[in-house]
This record gives structure tokens, C-alpha cells and sequence, in this order.
């Protein structure tokens, strides 16, 4: 009875991380140049609290990266509505109207209290992300549960339908 707990406890440790680690290949970066027909966003977490414990985040259903401890990813959006979901112990959103050509930074605060960890987006300036970016590394999602799909390098956030953004 206990090999089948052991073993039952690995397989959804195994089926349920989500890991990162530098890319490998070039990807969207902080410094990439914005296609004039996009956005670009970065997703930034410079908190060390639960560095174990990876925040999947989504733009409009759609695994976009993770961030683990104090790192950053970036992707490109196409302009128009963006619901972005976070999941560490609650579930939380950011919601963005994204404009082609500029740049958006969000940044994972956490809250760890008593055993629970909690994501918290706030939007903030380019300057200010300056600095949340040199208290973290660039890292992608190198592994991801059965249910999931890896982000595409390079592929655009699809803007949710307009009806829907209503």
C-alpha cells in the first residue's frame, strides 16, 4: 500500500509541473525590437517567496509562459482585449487593451501567508520594470502538465473577440 502512495504522489508531481529554465534558442526578449504590428508583454516576478511554486500564466486561455522564483517572460500580443490569468494558490487576471507597437510590463507580486501563496498583477511604468527586470533571469517553460501545450516561440497572443470583451 505505501509503494502505490509513492508512486501515486510522483505521477501527479510529474503531471502537474510546470518547469523553466534560459531558452536554448533566441525568443521574445525585454530588449526585443516590437513589430509595428503588435505588442509586446512581459511577465516579471522578482520575488524569492515560493521560488519552488511556478505561476502558469495564460493571455485569453492560452499558456503563454511561467515564471518560478524571480524571473520573466515575454511574449508578443496582437492589439485589442486581453484577459491575462495568473495561478498560484488563488487565480487572479490583468486585463489589457493592447496597442500595436508599444510595450507592457506586468509584475507578480506575492503574498505568502501562512502556508498560502498568492499572485498579485500590477501594470507598471517602463521605468520602474527596469528595475524588476535586474531582480530576475529570462527564463521559458521547458516542461508542462499532460493538459497543456508549450508556447510556440515568437507566436502572437490572439486579442479575444470583440463580443466577448464586453
Amino acid at each position: 500500500m505505501k509503494l502505490v502512495k509513492i508512486a501515486l504522489c510522483c505521477a501527479l508531481a510529474g503531471c502537474s509541473s510546470y518547469t523553466t529554465a534560459p531558452p536554448l534558442t533566441p525568443v521574445v526578449t525585454r530588449d526585443s525590437p516590437i513589430p509595428p504590428d503588435v505588442a509586446r508583454v512581459c511577465v516579471v516576478r522578482t520575488s524569492a517567496l515560493a521560488m519552488a511554486v511556478a505561476f502558469p500564466t495564460k493571455d485569453n486561455g492560452v499558456l503563454v509562459g511561467a515564471t518560478k522564483g524571480p524571473t520573466y517572460f515575454c511574449y508578443y500580443a496582437a492589439p485589442g482585449p486581453h484577459r491575462i490569468t495568473m495561478i498560484a494558490d488563488n487565480e487572479t487576471a490583468a486585463v489589457l487593451t493592447a496597442e500595436a507597437g508599444r510595450a507592457y510590463i506586468l509584475h507578480q507580486q506575492v503574498d505568502f501567508l501562512f502556508g498560502v501563496v498568492r499572485v498579485r498583477p500590477v501594470w507598471v511604468t517602463p521605468d520602474r520594470a527596469g528595475e524588476l527586470f535586474e531582480h530576475s533571469d529570462y527564463e521559458v517553460l521547458t516542461s508542462v502538465p499532460g493538459t497543456e501545450k508549450l508556447p510556440d516561440d515568437g507566436v502572437v497572443a490572439a486579442a479575444m473577440p470583440s463580443e466577448m470583451s464586453r
